[in-house]
């Protein structure tokens, strides 16, 4: 007897948690995702306004900036769009911890790239980036380290011939 009524609680619990007229965003990551794309396409957009944009066939410095911004753009109004019309995940709290050692990993890849070389400076990176994760697998970080630093020392300074020092 209690299922023909578990939709109408559901629903009076629902019309209780927000307020009359206000309508809550069932998406939250989504819409935090949609408005980060669109503050970065606006912020390319302006700093790509002294450019030159050119035409498709005689494309300028800043074509492919401004393409970018658009399509960047575009990406986070679907986002925002899709966040406020269907339900999503809810944000989590942010980790500052694995905030500081990406952003550490990447300061240390550049203060070491010229003086250890680029072998060394991506598996630091790598190594250190990898403590960023709840729970880092010593196997899986060496073996992630060493595959991702030997394929920047094939690609960069052999692939793509610039002058890096593989080792010091």
């Amino acid at each position: 007897m209690s299922r023909p009524h578990e939709p109408q609680a559901r629903e009076s619990v629902e019309r209780v948690s927000s307020p009359a007229g206000v309508r809550s965003v069932r998406g939250p990551t989504e819409v935090a995702a949609g408005l980060f794309l669109m503050v970065c396409a606006v912020l390319a957009w302006w700093f790509g306004q002294p450019l030159k944009v050119g035409t498709a066939y005689r494309m300028g410095p800043g074509y492919v900036p401004m393409l970018l911004a658009w399509t960047t753009g575009a990406f986070g109004a679907t986002l925002l769009i899709t966040g406020l019309l269907t339900h999503g995940a809810r944000l989590e709290a942010w980790r500052f911890r694995s905030i500081v050692l990406v952003l550490g990993a990447m300061l240390v890849f550049g203060l070491t790239v010229e003086r250890a070389g680029l072998l060394i400076a991506s598996a630091l990176a790598v190594a250190l980036s990898a403590l960023a994760a709840p729970s880092p697998r010593l196997r899986e970080v060496v073996l992630l380290a060493a595959c991702l630093a030997g394929f920047a020392c094939v690609l960069f300074p052999l692939a793509l011939q610039l002058p890096l020092k593989v080792l010091p």
